[in-house]
């Protein structure tokens, strides 16, 4: 399993890397630009500016996606 995990102060996200397949829906769906692709793989970059909807969550197809608030 290729998973990694980021954290801030408030949250932890972890994306399953041989399940995102890099369509870039969280990209698209966050309100508040917390992903971008890097090398076809979701990175959250601005995991600090993350608001805890959980939109990615629901957004991400392949539900390749953790998130410690949902």
């Amino acid at each position: 399993m290729d998973i990694k995990t980021w954290e801030s102060n408030k949250v932890t996200i972890s994306v399953d890397y041989d399940k995102c397949n890099g369509n870039g829906a969280c990209v698209g769906i966050c309100p508040t630009s917390v992903y971008e692709l890097q090398e076809g793989k979701t990175v959250p970059v601005n995991i600090d500016e993350c608001v805890e909807c959980c939109a990615c969550i629901e957004g991400c197809p392949e539900m390749a996606i953790e998130h410690s608030s949902c």
